[in-house]
């Protein structure tokens, strides 16, 4: 991108694109939370209720790899064309899902939605790098940050409100108008450099990553629910995960333009921040999913008043993005702030785990909302610093694996943790408070892996201004 000597110009463009961005990220997000409140619905409809978790499952597994491989394709070939190819995918396979005729179109559209949405939240935050320097980037991206959270809140809420008031094809086709509205004003009004790679896409490493990611996601799935974690099934999906993932190094190594360049994890920052995404999204999951889950089967509240108790956590977040990208944007300083997350991550999880049954409710959600400030302090830092950490042509594969980080976080403590809790329950079923202390304890640790990496990872100085990168002077050094 050219900067005519003149920030005010940048600061007019990214304030202009900023609605259309957040639209994006806004169905990209909501579509992953709105169809959980209509799978029993649509099960019903369609006839196959046993298959409708896989309307999940399947945008969750393609989209997980295209988070990977649309950063790369936009470091290659542009990230305007590949956003708007992302975005188009994503509308295509909107409404193919709403005019399913059967579970299985259904759940193959969804598959073909994935493809686009994986590439929407990656290619919206490398757009914003590249669009804003480092500096003052937390201030746009701690923005962009609250619109997942809000597309958390609205999503289970507007799934139920579309299915008892209209019907389940219209949580689909909501996205449509959104989508094409922001589809045409980035058109418009995005101007990026139009890049050629003289280089092949690496397919190799595509399928590898898909092998991978399929069978890390379905060993999550499966293990502890469908299959036991000691049966042939599992054991198959995991050993598949690490050799495929092992192959997948192994090529990556080799070929001249990977998706994921093995360099970037020679630089530590890089490497702390992909773990603390990790770690951070792993905790959110444990307070998202698991005190609703303990509010109805030990204290008895319903499940909308439980699901409600989560709205301070992600006000809690919010917050502290919002406080975070201010303060960086002010400073240019930002290692404190996973320091002081993880001791609210961690303090809010060891008050969880010695709640007592009879307790007022009040301090589960004051746990809560400390819990979403924490990790609410990891996602601006992890993103930033991973960003800055990076040379500006691999500021889309980056951002991607960063995502994939996420993503790998989620589920993995969805799945580790239920595990737990599944296994506690069976040891201290008479005791129904006690297998959540167990749960809450074994969160723990990920607090204080995350407070030691955060101490170590190295501050990198931030730019002030586009013209530190146009003229180079802020580059991160080639390794």
């Amino acid at each position: 991108m050219k900067i005519k000597n003149n920030d005010s110009l940048m600061e007019y463009n990214i304030k202009s694109l900023m609605v259309p961005l957040m639209l994006v990220l806004f169905i990209s997000t909501l579509d992953q939370t709105i169809v959980v409140t209509a799978l029993d619905r649509i099960g019903q409809t369609l006839g196959n209720a046993a298959a409708a978790p896989w309307i999940a499952t399947a945008y969750l597994l393609t989209s997980a790899v295209t988070t990977l491989i649309f950063g790369k394709l936009g470091d290659m070939y542009g990230r305007k064309s590949v956003l708007q190819i992302s975005i188009a995918i994503f509308i295509i396979g909107s409404a193919l899902c709403a005019f399913a005729p059967d579970m299985f179109w259904l759940i193959a559209f969804r598959a073909f939605q994935g493809i686009g949405g994986g590439g929407l939240s990656s290619l919206v935050m490398a757009i914003v790098g590249d669009l804003v320097p480092p500096r003052q980037r937390a201030r746009y991206q701690a923005i962009l940050g609250i619109v997942p959270a809000i597309a958390l809140l609205a999503g289970p809420v507007l799934g139920g409100l579309i299915v008892d008031s209209l019907s389940w094809p219209f949580i689909f086709m909501i996205n449509v108008p959104i989508g094409i509205a922001a589809f045409v004003i980035i058109a418009k009004k995005l101007h990026l450099p139009v890049r050629k790679s003289k280089h092949r896409v690496d397919i190799a490493g595509g399928i590898l990553a898909v092998i991978f990611t399929t069978s890390f996601l379905l060993l999550t799935v499966f293990g502890g629910h469908d299959y036991r974690w000691g049966s042939w099934q599992i054991i198959s999906l995991g050993i598949l995960g690490i050799t495929s993932l092992g192959l997948y190094i192994l090529v990556e190594s080799k070929v001249a333009e990977p998706i994921t360049p093995l360099r970037l994890f020679r630089n530590s920052v890089f490497s702390i921040s992909s773990t603390l995404f990790f770690l951070s999204t792993a905790i959110l999951f444990v307070g998202m999913l698991f005190v609703p889950l303990m509010l109805q089967t030990v204290f008895g509240l319903s499940a909308f008043l439980a699901g409600a108790c989560i709205v301070p956590l992600l006000f809690g977040l919010i917050a502290a993005t919002m406080m975070t990208g201010n303060s960086i944007a002010k400073t240019g300083r930002y290692k404190k702030f996973p320091v002081i997350g993880s001791f609210l991550c961690g303090g809010a999880l060891l008050a969880l785990s010695l709640i007592p049954d009879h307790s007022p409710v009040w301090l589960i959600i004051l746990a809560l909302t400390i819990l979403g400030a924490g990790v609410g302090f990891f996602i601006q830092v992890t993103v930033l610093a991973g960003q800055n950490a990076v040379s500006t042509k691999d500021l889309g594969v980056a951002t991607g694996a960063l995502n994939f980080f996420k993503n790998l976080g989620g589920a993995a403590g969805s799945a580790v943790f239920g595990a737990v809790l599944n296994s506690a329950m069976q040891k201290y079923g008479h005791q129904p408070m006690s297998p959540y202390h167990l749960l809450f304890m074994a969160a723990i640790p990920l607090a204080f892996i995350a407070l030691m990496l955060a101490l170590a990872m190295q501050e990198k100085p931030l730019s002030e201004t586009a013209m530190e990168i146009a003229e180079g002077k802020i580059e991160a050094p080639e390794y």
